[in-house]
């Protein structure tokens, strides 16, 4: 359990920094919960996170806890549904004061971030409707809206923007499977058509296996990365 620590880091923090207080609320869901209760996150708990101004959120999940359909506790997935949470952002950089895992002394300038479809759509946006059929195959279907997409890519060329102005590359690659899926060449066209509003920044693409190997080959080339939530686990879960 990492919260009492994080928030050990957050009082240093407010000690240290000063000029604000942060007022905290526990409000208790997951999996230990759902054993307690019978319920993964109450009406309530859901009602005072809408009213938050902030959400640090906990591990939810035990291993041999499911659901009766076999999937596990997961109510970060109805807060994020709920709130309409629509961009993941994972920042990757290289600090001086610690370990180089690459022997490219350019691996010293890797400074990018990966921002990626909340899991509210793609794969999750089905997550109850997914269906075992006679015991001999599975179905899930993969969801993605044009909404949902834009609002998404103009985040990553804003966010590229502000990168920018503080000395940042500019640029949004944006890493799918359009080669083979249509959901991905319908994402791909969306994003086609939002950098075309942003013509201060360069946009570029690249299918998710050729990613993977320039995440090896030449990671400090790149700035913003934007991409379907399934997607991301291919090179940027796995190879980092």
């Amino acid at each position: 359990e990492v919260m009492s620590a994080c928030v050990e880091v957050l009082d240093t923090i407010q000690r240290k920094m000063g000029g604000f207080k942060l007022d905290l609320e526990y409000i208790h869901a997951g999996a230990e919960y759902f054993l307690e209760q019978g319920v993964d996150i109450t009406e309530e708990a859901m009602d005072k996170v809408k009213q938050a101004d902030a959400i640090l959120l906990g591990a939810m999940g035990l291993q041999d806890v499911r659901f009766p359909n076999g999937t596990e506790i997961a109510p970060h997935l109805k807060i994020r549904t709920e709130l309409g949470l629509f961009a993941g952002v994972r920042p990757v950089k290289a600090y001086p004061n610690t370990p180089q895992r690459l022997a490219d002394m350019r691996s010293q300038e890797i400074d990018f971030v990966v921002v990626l479809r909340e899991s509210t759509e793609g794969l999750f946006a089905e997550r109850e409707k997914g269906v075992i059929l006679e015991d001999r195959e599975a179905r899930d279907t993969m969801v993605i809206t044009r909404q949902t997409c834009e609002n998404l890519f103009d985040f990553a060329f804003k966010l590229s923007r502000l990168r920018k102005q503080k000395g940042g590359k500019g640029s949004v690659t944006c890493v799918d499977k359009s080669n083979v899926l249509r959901s991905m060449v319908f994402f791909r066209k969306i994003f086609d058509e939002r950098a075309s509003l942003f013509p201060d920044l360069q946009s570029d693409h690249n299918y998710v296996d050729a990613q993977a190997l320039d995440l090896i080959r030449r990671p400090w080339d790149f700035d913003v990365f934007v991409m379907e939530n399934h997607v991301c686990r291919h090179p940027f879960r796995f190879g980092w």
